[in-house]
């Protein structure tokens, strides 16, 4: 995994079962329809990855993929306010398409809300392709329909994984 002297990811296991409130937290802050602690918890389990993001010691992103036999889905990603805007995202992102890859995942697929610009935009960088459109897949919470969601692949991670040069990202 990339990595510098300040940021770097890593697989969470069941022995970081104490981070969950934190990762909840995270989540809280960072998403419309944040996971709780019963969907954090369980990603725990083996059939998903659960990576990290950490400044020095402190964990401030996340990222959840669950993987089939050559697929691989992004169920979650996300990072705490203070640190967006810094290529942080793009560093939690690359580095769980590396462990997808590593553990056989050929492509990957992912839902993002349509309003959300920025992780779209991240997301076709990195060769991920819209493929559909699931209406109302988020739920509102105030009884409105709820919001659309574009379905993304990227076919082949590990061709646009080498296309990608972390070493300029400069993450602050």
């Amino acid at each position: 995994m990339i990595s510098d002297k300040k940021f770097y990811t890593r697989v969470l296991t069941k022995d970081d079962l104490n981070l969950v409130p934190e990762l909840e937290e995270i989540a809280f802050k960072a998403q419309k329809d944040p996971w709780g602690t019963q969907a954090i918890q369980e990603s725990f389990e083996d059939s998903y990855v659960l990576l990290g993001l950490f400044h020095y010691q402190k964990v401030i992103g996340f990222s959840v993929i669950f993987n089939t036999k050559f697929t691989t889905d992004l169920l979650e990603i996300c990072l705490t306010p203070e640190f967006q805007g810094q290529h942080l995202g793009q560093l939690l992102l690359h580095n769980t398409l590396l462990k997808a890859l590593e553990i056989g995942a050929k492509e990957c697929f992912l839902e993002v809300r349509v309003s959300n610009t920025k992780a779209f935009n991240l997301y076709q960088k990195y060769g991920f392709e819209k493929v559909g459109l699931r209406k109302n897949y988020y739920n509102s919470k105030d009884g409105t329909p709820g919001e659309d969601a574009y379905t993304m692949q990227l076919p082949d991670i590990e061709s646009r994984l080498a296309l990608i040069n972390l070493q300029d990202l400069n993450c602050k």
